[in-house]
């Protein structure tokens, strides 16, 4: 199983979005995301949402610095996102289709109920 997928988001100010799809904190996948931005030749802001991790709290977006090469760790810095913003999107829609990840999740059984409905959080 793959640990998290890249998508990109060209209308908001982050052009790749990192969904993780793991309980586990991004940072102990922080190699081999920076390995698939490098074969992207990527440059710039990257948004990770961690809701498996983190839940739909004021710490699920993560926001870093790419330099091409690597993060900038000392970069990092937790983003609120507004709810209507696109980047909540795919991690529901992954959520949605993985119903076995949904019900493991941290999540509240309202917020497992609403994803399953088809609702973004």
């Amino acid at each position: 199983m793959n640990n998290f997928d890249m998508i990109v988001i060209s209308e908001e100010k982050e052009n790749i979005l990192v969904v993780m799809k793991t309980s586990e904190p991004p940072f102990d996948y922080l190699a081999e995301i920076e390995a698939s931005l490098r074969e992207k030749h990527y440059i710039g802001v990257v948004m990770i949402d961690e809701l498996l991790h983190s839940g739909n709290t004021e710490e699920r977006f993560i926001q870093g610095y790419f330099d091409g090469a690597r993060f900038d760790s000392g970069q990092f810095a937790f983003e609120l996102v507004p709810k209507k913003s696109k980047l909540r999107e795919p991690v529901c829609f992954y959520l949605h289709q993985d119903r076995e990840s949904l019900e493991y999740s941290i999540l509240t059984t309202r917020q497992q109920k609403l994803i399953e409905h088809g609702c973004i959080i």
